[in-house]
């Protein structure tokens, strides 16, 4: 494949219509100070607080560029009372417990440090309440996706998600399946046999996925094209500042863009995701994917240059997109800011 560029398309007028599950939402407190220096006081100039999760992070930017959006996860009512600020995007679950708290503490340089607070057990009463709550909204969309983001709590009595309802509840809105969470969860269901259509990690995530180091770009789409052997339609993963790639079983995509003033890398990797699942269904064709990779890369570049998680169309720049085949020994930088992702 020749190198390419692609024109802006931001104002393509295709909406997509998705239903993301966040089992374990949290409230992102994001601190910014001048410099962070442990064991000493820190002095933050800027404090914002706002629900976050990976699948409540990719509905909200979804949401802001127009699309058709339903995110499914589990609150207590008074969090839900204080911390839901759109009531027709979100579908909340009650739980019995608070929620749990991400403390984000952005430095001057654009290092994010995060300090996550463990997810809350969720009990079978709880799990079924969510699967009727993607079910439902899934129907009533009439989903293209379905998205689960995220870790997956514990479980306090019982056997937690079930892929196969999932699974289940995607294909009868002839939509398709995307599963943002850890490696171990992406392994769990590949052994289940659960056509999964996309996962999105990023390096470091990757390399827990495959068990193994990943140094350069050719390793790192040779262990996306084995994921894809095993039955992924697709395995967008996140380079960072060196852009992306998407390997399929016909295709091998590497985007990269002109880098971006990093401000707050939490959030970029769902603000990528959200781009591609605008623009692509599930196609194995060059053009398509072309098109989606090039706004998965656009978004992601824009998220880390924001405070807020949610990136909106004005905050998008017509950056140059850069298409080509993956070159196999350019090393991968693990020191920049990865597309970050939350466990």
């Amino acid at each position: 494949m020749a190198t390419t560029m692609i024109p802006r398309i931001e104002d393509s007028g295709v909406r997509t219509r998705v239903v993301s599950l966040t089992p374990a939402p949290a409230v992102d407190r994001v601190y910014v100070v001048d410099g962070l220096k442990t064991g000493h006081v820190n002095r933050a100039r800027h404090i914002e607080a706002h629900i976050a999760g990976n699948g409540v992070n990719l509905a909200r930017d979804l949401s802001a560029a127009g699309n058709a959006v339903a995110a499914v996860l589990p609150l207590s009512l008074e969090d839900a009372g204080a911390l839901v600020e759109d009531i027709d995007m979100f579908h909340v679950v009650p739980v019995p417990q608070s929620i749990r708290v991400n403390a984000v503490v952005i430095g001057a340089d654009g290092v994010t440090t995060n300090i996550n607070q463990a997810a809350h057990a969720l009990s079978d009463i709880d799990w079924n309440g969510l699967h009727d709550a993607v079910g439902r909204a899934a129907d009533q969309l009439r989903a293209e996706w379905v998205v689960v983001g995220g870790s997956l709590p514990p479980t306090s009595n019982g056997h937690g998600v079930d892929p196969s309802a999932l699974l289940e509840i995607a294909l009868r809105t002839d939509g398709r399946l995307c599963l943002d969470s850890p490696g171990s969860v992406v392994a769990d269901w590949l052994r289940r046999g659960i056509p999964i259509d996309l996962i999105s990690p990023n390096i470091h995530e990757l390399e827990e996925l495959v068990e193994r180091s990943i140094d350069t770009l050719g390793d790192a789409v040779d262990a996306a094209s084995r994921l894809v052997d095993h039955g992924l339609r697709a395995v967008l993963v996140s380079l960072g500042r060196q852009g992306a790639v998407i390997v399929t079983p016909t295709r091998q995509i590497w985007a990269r863009t002109s880098p971006s003033r990093v401000v707050n890398t939490t959030g970029a990797g769902d603000a990528a995701l959200a781009g591609l699942i605008t623009l692509w269904r599930g196609e194995d064709e060059q053009q398509a994917l072309e098109h989606a990779l090039t706004r998965a890369v656009r978004w992601g570049r824009a998220a880390v240059g924001l405070i807020s998680p949610t990136i909106v169309p004005e905050n998008i720049e017509p950056a140059r997109v850069q298409l080509e085949v993956p070159p196999r020994s350019m090393p991968l930088h693990h020191d920049t800011f990865p597309l970050a992702k939350r466990e």
